[in-house]
Parts: C-alpha cells; structure tokens; sequence
C-alpha cells in the first residue's frame, strides 16, 4: 500500500514542474514582445522616387558585325648574313629601335678570305686571256703555212704529171717518176700535218673559253661573297631586333636583324562566319585599340579571304592602313584591337538602350507598376542615335517589334523595393534629367518576373 503512494505523489510533482516550466517561458516571452524596440517611421516613403523611361520606336539602323585582331607590319625583313665571317665593323646606328632607310649599312664582316678568291680568279682569267691570245697567233701561222702547203702541194704534183708526159715520151726514165712521187706524197703529209695541227685550234679554244667561263662564275661568286660581307637594311623602317657584336662569329643563314615598317600597317579581323552574306569590300571599320587610352582610327575593309574557319566558325577580313611612322597615335604591329564593321544593308527594327535589358528582360510599366517582360535580342550597335532622346551608345536591336505606345524603365537593371512610390518620368538625352512626367505616383508592388 506504500509504494503506490509514492509513486501518484512522484506523477504530481513531476506536472506541476512542467506547466511551471511551460508558464515561465510564456511570460519570458510576453515580456520581450512587450519591451522589443519599435522601428522608426521613413519620412522619405512620402517622396516619390523618380525613374526615367522611354518608348522604344522603330529606327533603321545598319547591320553590325564585331570582331578582333592583331596588327601586323605589312613590310617586315629579317636581315640573314648570306656568308660565313666575324664581325669586323658595327654601324653605330646598329641600334633597336633606330630609324633605318633602305640599303642604309649596318654591320660588316671580315672579307680577306672571299677578296684572295677574287684575286686568284682574276689572275686565272688573265692567264686564259693570254692563252687565247697565244693560240690566235698560233692559228694565223698554222694557216699561213697551211696555204703555203697547199700550193707546195700543187707544184709538186704538177711536177709529177710533167716527169710522167716525159716518159710516155721516151725523154725520162721510171726512176724519175718515182723521185717525182716521193716528193708529192712528202708535199701531201706536210699539208696534211698542218692541217691537223689546225684543226686543233677549235677544241683548244673552246677548252680556253670554258675555263674562262668557270673563272668568271668564281669570281662572280666571290665578288657577290665580298659584297654580302656588308649587310645592309633591304627596306625602310624600324630596327626591331639586332644580335650582333664586334669579333662574333657568324654563320651562313642567321639572322642578324629585323626591320619593321610601321607605316605601312594590316590588321587580320576575325568575324562571326555568318557575317560573310552582309560584309562587302569597302566596307567602313571602326577599329578599337584595346589598352590603357582607348585609341579609335577609322578605315575599310580591303580583302576578304574565301573561306571560313570550320572548327572555330570565322571568317576573317583584312584592313590595310598607311600612317606616319613617328606619330604617337600610330598602330604597333602586335597590338590587339576590337573592330566593328557597319554592313551597308538598313532594316528598320525596335532599339533599346543596352542597359535597360537585364537577363533578356526589360522593366516594363503597365497600371503604375513595373512588370518584367522578356524580350528576344538580335543584335547590338553602337552609336550615338539623335532620334532616340537618349544619349546612350550601346544599343540592344530586338528580333520582335515591341507593341505600339509601351514604355520601359532606362535602367533594366535598377532595383526598386516593394513600397516605395515612384515617379516615372520621360527620359532626356541626357538619360539622368527628368522632364514632364508620364504618369502619377504610384505604389510599386513587386518587379516581379
């Protein structure tokens, strides 16, 4: 009987602790609602807020195309040493980034070697020359003595006819035919000797004059060795690179120097291939050089090449520029720029300010509330559009016409919190400075998507 006691009077305490647990912290709680700090009133919510819009409006505007580059020289020369030698003379103009002109000296090498060539050879031509010379004597007297031999010849056969009507006639003997025969045939191989020894001469000759001709390749060779030992600049230009010194000991076929002309100037674009069908040659390109002061030159397209890229799906197109090679503003070959080419071809086409599109959204206002809407971009354009009123330069041109009177926030991308009562009013062109407002304030409720 004392154990069930216990344990109901155990079940009592353990409730009473509980809802005095549960009533302590509902009165904790009563008083911090009761003692929380209130917030303060916003005097501004009385304000409205202003918020420039505009109506976007149909304007024909041409087709642009964006693209990249790198300049590039359209004359350059890598200057080689064309022979073998060391490194007699500097020029003390030898220097990167020296103004050089065409055919201006800059360096020479040692040519003894190539000059005791060039003497040796002149001297084996004197010497054929003289051979030459000594053989045309040698032919006028083989001829002369040729023509003597002939008429021996003659005299001696007629001669023998003689010796042989005075035996038919009984006045000479057999022995006297035989004597007259022995001298025509000694007569007929003294001519024929001659005659071979003349005949010599052509063979001779011909020998002579391709060992000359041998010697003057030779010496053409070392000449032309003797005047490669100076290396001259082959254009006008800039000194880009030059890697030689006094004693260095060069080698046929390295490069010794690099001129650059920077007057003359080439810039490879590379567009979208889908801009082959509006670009045309002559068209104008505004071109961007991409640094720390923006630069903006102004030229055209010159050449377009035939085919596209397939794995990066480009098309590239040339601009050529002449410009002067001290100017400060000039192009550099290697800088990188952006350009934008305008296709001739117009279309008339909804344009909105770039920053009025958030997220392919624009901020729209129907009833006194901003309202997202989505829209579908085609393109952009730069540029100043006086028709606009705004003086914004980047543009968003829409594939679709936006509805007829519509107006929409400049700033797309401007966050307006619930509440607070705005007053939208016609953007000027200076996009900041309100001018008649279109409607009454209002109460925003949510920009919502």
């Amino acid at each position: 009987m004392i154990a069930p006691h216990i344990s109901n009077r155990t079940r009592v305490i353990r409730a009473l602790l509980s809802v005095g647990m549960i009533g302590g912290s509902l009165a904790l709680l009563v008083i911090l609602a009761l003692t929380r700090p209130l917030p303060g009133l916003n005097d501004s919510r009385a304000e409205a807020q202003s918020i420039a819009v505009f109506q976007p409006q149909m304007i024909q505007l041409p087709r642009q195309w964006a693209g990249y580059g790198s300049v590039r020289a359209l004359n350059s020369a890598d200057v080689p040493a064309r022979v073998g030698a060391v490194v007699v003379e500097v020029a003390p103009t030898s220097k990167v980034g020296t103004t050089v002109t065409a055919g201006q000296f800059l360096v020479q090498l040692d040519d003894q070697d190539f000059r005791r060539v060039l003497d040796l050879s002149n001297q084996q031509i004197a010497a054929i020359d003289a051979q030459l010379s000594s053989l045309q004597v040698e032919e006028d007297g083989l001829e002369a003595r040729a023509k003597l031999a002939k008429e021996d010849v003659a005299l001696v056969r007629a001669d023998e006819q003689r010796v042989r009507d005075a035996v038919q006639s009984g006045a000479a003997v057999q022995r006297e035919i035989d004597r007259a025969r022995q001298m025509t045939l000694v007569a007929d191989r003294a001519e024929l000797l001659l005659r071979e020894a003349l005949n010599q001469v052509v063979p001779k000759r011909a020998a002579l004059y391709a060992q000359n001709e041998i010697q003057k390749t030779i010496r053409e060779n070392a000449q032309k060795n003797v005047d490669r030992c100076r290396i001259t600049s082959p254009i006008g230009g800039i000194l880009q690179r030059f890697d030689l010194e006094l004693g260095e000991n060069v080698v046929s076929g390295q490069v010794v120097a690099r001129v650059v002309d920077v007057g003359s100037v080439e810039i490879p674009i590379r567009m979208p291939a889908s801009a082959r069908g509006s670009i045309r040659i002559g068209d104008p390109v505004v071109i961007e050089v991409v640094g720390q002061i923006p630069r903006i030159v102004r030229s055209s397209v010159v050449r377009i090449e035939p085919e596209d890229d397939p794995i990066e799906r480009t098309m590239t197109l040339y601009v050529e520029m002449r410009q002067a090679a001290d100017s400060v503003d000039r192009l550099s070959p290697g800088e990188f720029v952006e350009a934008l080419v305008e296709s001739p071809d117009a279309t008339m086409r909804t344009v909105i300010p770039r920053r009025a599109m958030r997220a392919d959204r624009v901020l729209e206002f129907v009833d006194g509330t901003l309202r997202s809407r989505p829209i579908v971009v085609s393109h952009s354009y730069t540029g100043a559009i006086d028709s606009s009123g705004i003086s914004d330069v980047e543009w968003i041109v829409l594939k679709e016409a936006l509805a007829e009177g519509m107006v929409l926030a400049v700033d797309g991308g401007r966050t307006v919190a619930p509440g607070v009562r705005v007053q939208p009013k016609q953007s000027s062109p200076t996009a900041d400075v309100s001018t008649a407002p279109v409607g009454s304030p209002a109460e925003v409720g949510a920009a919502s998507r």
